[in-house]
């Protein structure tokens, strides 16, 4: 068992995380957290540059690796290159437990001190080099074959008809239609 856990962030200079995470199909307030820094790098997350506040996380573990699925061409380089921010480490506590179906992740209930901090200047470059180390999977969009292209494109806009274009949320809209324009397009092609 790793002595610490690990929180990604834009943000600089955190000294204690605090619980601003709806758990999960809960009302309880949470920080996650993880045992794989591969995972937490996806979320240093830079909002001005991707246009959209929300994180668009694509991954997850598969047999206790991390693995991250691009639904669109170069979809990792295009959200994380040149892209900067830190990597939290807590220590391993009684007061993180893991979260019910969901792999390497953990939830912390109130404030989590930071051990320390590790500075990660590019996203995208820490992201290969766990790659090339075997710790992280990435399903490459242009590496999948047509059929789960095309899988994944009806899966987006199957989402995208579902919420409603995302009417009532302009910048879910806007991010959506920028990256995923073939999905977007399909959307509206069957709702015809």
């Amino acid at each position: 068992m790793a002595d610490y856990l690990y929180h990604g962030s834009i943000t600089p200079g955190i000294t204690s995380l605090h619980a601003r995470s709806r758990l999960h199909g809960m009302d309880q307030l949470v920080v996650y957290l993880t045992d794989s820094i591969p995972y937490a790098l996806f979320y240093i997350w830079d909002t001005s540059r991707n246009g959209y506040i929300g994180k668009y996380v694509t991954g997850g573990f598969r047999d206790g690796r991390a693995f991250y699925e691009e639904q669109f061409p170069d979809q990792l380089k295009t959200f994380y290159q040149g892209v900067s921010g830190y990597l939290y480490r807590i220590r391993r506590t009684g007061g993180a437990q893991p979260v019910a179906n969901r792999a390497g992740l953990f939830s912390h209930a109130g404030e989590a001190p930071v051990a320390d901090v590790i500075c990660i200047p590019d996203v995208y470059e820490a992201l290969l080099e766990y790659e090339a180390a075997g710790q992280l999977q990435v399903l490459r969009y242009n590496d999948q074959s047509d059929t789960r292209k095309a899988e994944l494109t009806r899966m987006i806009a199957l989402f995208i008809r579902r919420s409603n274009d995302f009417a009532n949320d302009p910048e879910q809209q806007q991010f959506m239609q920028k990256h995923f324009a073939e999905s977007w397009r399909l959307a509206h092609e069957q709702a015809d």
